[in-house]
Formats: structure tokens, sequence, C-alpha cells
């Protein structure tokens, strides 16, 4: 059986594994008047690219008021999520991870939930959510369970260690997701 609790000790949370996933699309954005859009592109040859939970979360997972998130199978941990009020008047997802095997079965839709659910008992306008454009799965989750892509930052992750070797238009660049609640 599937379910979601509150973790009373984000310790899990920041202890998340890394990601480690087969890509076979690579994201292209693009940018009109009437906002972004994305569209997923073939790629010559699959790569395998592996996304560990961002330094980011796991520091502000450890502060006041981040709110962590299990869904359970039975009683096995499959799935963290954390989320937080953020200035501006949203809650921010920090980082969502299910594990590999148990995938597509409704965990992470179940966790944005149980975060959606607590913001909108914070009353907060509803929540953001930042991956990369080198994250195809992670984007397509996002479009999937109503999320809007609002905007990018080019440069956020443009001179982290792992990019600044890379061509300019080979960097990973930040995508800036946002689902309004129902008041918002």
């Amino acid at each position: 059986m599937l379910y979601v609790k509150k973790l009373e000790d984000g310790k899990a949370a920041a202890q998340l594994a890394a990601d480690r996933v087969l890509v076979g699309e690579d994201v292209l954005v693009r940018i009109s008047r009437l906002g972004f859009s994305l569209t997923y592109l073939p790629m010559p040859a699959a790569q395998w690219r592996t996304f560990p939970p961002t330094e980011r979360a796991s520091v502000l997972i450890q502060m006041p008021g981040t709110v962590c998130f299990g869904t359970f199978l039975d009683d096995t941990l499959i799935g963290v999520a954390a989320v937080r009020s953020v200035s501006g008047g949203w809650s921010e997802i920090l980082d969502i991870r299910v594990d590999a095997a148990s995938r597509r079965i409704g965990a992470g839709k179940a966790m944005l939930g149980a975060c959606q659910s607590w913001a909108e008992k914070k009353g907060t306008c509803g929540l953001k959510l930042i991956t990369t454009d080198q994250n195809p799965g992670m984007c397509q989750f996002c479009e999937h369970v109503g999320f809007k892509l609002q905007g990018m930052d080019r440069m956020a992750l443009a001179m982290t260690e792992g990019e600044r070797h890379k061509p300019l238009s080979q960097r990973a660049c930040e995508l800036i997701f946002y689902k309004q609640s129902q008041k918002g």
C-alpha cells in the first residue's frame, strides 16, 4: 500500500541517494510572447546522468520551517520531498526523489499533493520547483502534474565545477516551474 507521511527527522531527506538515470532526450526551451514551452528532442545516443541531491537542499532542509514528506510502499521508504515557504508568497520544493525501482506508481504525485496541502495551509500562492534542462524526466513530470514553466536562469549553474569547462551552449540551465494553489 502506498502512503505519504510527514517525516519528523529531516535527515532522511538530507541523505538522499544520487539519482542515476538513462536519458534519451534533450530539453529544448522555446520562448514566445505567450511564455515558455518545452520540446523533447531524441538524442543520437542515450547517456547516463547522475543527479546528486542538491547542496542547497541539504542545507535548507536543516533550517526551521522546512518540512519533509516521505512516500512509503508498505513500510519501505521509497521517496522523499522537502518543502519550505520562501519570500514572495510561494512554497518551494527543495528536492523530490523517488527510488528508480518504484517510479510510475504515483509516489511523486502523492508527495507533491502533501506538499501542496501543506502550502495551502500556510496560505502561500502555490509551489515553486527548480530543476535543470539536463533532467528531461523531471521536466516531463512537472508538466504532467500541472506545473508551468515560468522562467529560466542560464547562468545559475554556468560556473559550477561540472559545467564551467563545457561550451556555453551546452551548460545546464535552471528551469523554474510554478503551480498555483486553488486560491492563488
